[in-house]
């Protein structure tokens, strides 16, 4: 009788349990990013707008000093951003990504509750270029609300690497993340 109790509750679990797999599921239906890079606890999704041509070569201009190049290597990156409150969509842009010269750069963006994760990388699996270029990479966040969101690289997670986008009080600007955003 006791076997039969175990294995009943056993059941009983393992099947809740498969059930409340199969409602979170449902209920992320259609949250995923536009890259399946993961999902939110919101209604908000992206989409990657595009990128810039290669605005410069990394090094251009630069003699061959290994300390301006590497403060010039080194600087920080920054995103700016445009909140349009009537249709709910953020537009953020990566500035001055550095990848390689030979990169089809892509950004992605994922979510973790009001925390936005951009991560951008080379989409080309062909040849890579002994260079780095400089490019802007744009993407928009739909089913933003006018309230704080942060956002962070998905390589730096220092605390200071979180920015506060207050939509609330403001539309638009631009934050710095205290290290450079290479793409992958």
């Amino acid at each position: 009788m006791k076997k039969t109790l175990l294995f009943c509750g056993l059941f009983a679990i393992a099947a809740f349990n498969f059930m409340s797999c199969d409602d979170e599921d449902e209920n992320n239906n259609g949250s995923t990013t536009n890259n399946g890079g993961g999902t939110t606890t919101s209604n908000l999704s992206a989409e990657f707008v595009g990128a810039s041509d290669c605005l410069k070569n990394a090094l251009e201009g630069i003699d061959n000093e290994d300390a301006t190049r590497t403060s010039f290597l080194e600087a920080k990156s920054s995103i700016s951003y445009k909140f349009d409150s009537a249709n709910g969509e953020l537009e953020l842009i990566l500035q001055d990504a550095k990848l390689n010269c030979a990169a089809t750069p892509k950004m992605d963006i994922r979510f973790s509750g009001d925390t936005i994760i951009f991560n951008p990388y080379n989409a080309s699996t062909g040849d890579m270029a002994r260079c780095f270029c400089i490019f802007n990479l744009t993407s928009k966040v739909k089913g933003a609300e006018s309230k704080v969101y942060y956002i962070r690289p998905e390589e730096l997670t220092d605390v200071e690497d979180v920015q506060v986008l207050e939509l609330s009080q403001k539309n638009e600007g631009v934050v710095y993340f205290s290290g450079v955003i290479y793409g992958n």
